[in-house]
């Protein structure tokens, strides 16, 4: 029974299995089992067992050995696959690292069908694919980025200073259109008969000469 039990392990793996199996050995004949204590529910034990229609009657102690069984198998099979995850480099348990645990020992023929040894070679081979495709199209689309992708940094843009001298070219009439004529006289009409229709030094000689009939040296000297 041992040497099935290491069949398809080699090295610190066989060794941990064949000390598991070894426990298990000396706990069933040698110790104190309580049978109302169960790991698995032996109700749906039962029902499993009932599925087979020439069972027609379950003695007591038959779904007790199944369950202590099932807890066996139950361990051994996991800890198969969990050395098939440690060796993939893997912290979590896969339905592939199951089916590579069946695939290396004859005792478990008879779940072939419910998991085919195809199954684990062909898990093998995607994971082999996944891995250089992904490499591929790391190196394709690294090719296939435009420059500015690739971290080339191009020197920003410095606009030039405004041009302002074309304003005028761009429906803008001369200064003359906007300059506003200023009360003090500081700047020069294009029309200097605009104002009243009097040139300007005749518009101010009347503000500011209070006798008008008089000649401008008259009005000084009265007013002196």
């Amino acid at each position: 029974m041992i040497e099935k039990v290491n069949q398809g392990l080699q090295g610190t793996a066989r060794d941990i299995l064949t000390t598991y199996w070894q426990h298990i050995i000396n706990h069933l004949e040698s110790d104190n089992h309580d049978y109302k204590i169960h790991q698995l529910p032996l109700a749906r034990i039962k029902k499993v067992m009932k599925a087979d229609p020439e069972v027609k009657m379950i003695s007591a102690e038959a779904p007790i050995l199944f369950a202590k069984g099932c807890d066996i198998f139950i361990t051994e099979l996991t800890m198969r696959a969990w050395i098939h995850a440690e060796d993939n480099k893997r912290r979590t348990l896969q339905r592939s690292d199951i089916a590579a645990a069946l695939s290396k020992s004859d005792m478990f023929d008879f779940l072939i069908d419910i998991v085919p040894r195809e199954e684990a070679t062909s898990h093998a081979k995607r994971s082999g694919q996944t891995t250089a495709g992904a490499a591929g199209s790391s190196a394709a689309t690294g090719a296939q980025l435009p420059p500015s992708q690739h971290g080339v940094q191009h020197p920003p843009h410095h606009m030039g200073p405004p041009d302002y001298g074309s304003l005028g070219q761009h429906g803008i009439g001369q200064d003359q259109e906007y300059r506003q004529p200023t009360m003090y006289g500081g700047a020069v009409q294009s029309d200097p008969t605009a104002a009243y229709g009097q040139p300007q030094s005749q518009i101010f000689e009347g503000m500011y000469n209070p006798y008008p009939h008089l000649p401008p040296q008259q009005v000084c000297q009265n007013s002196a």
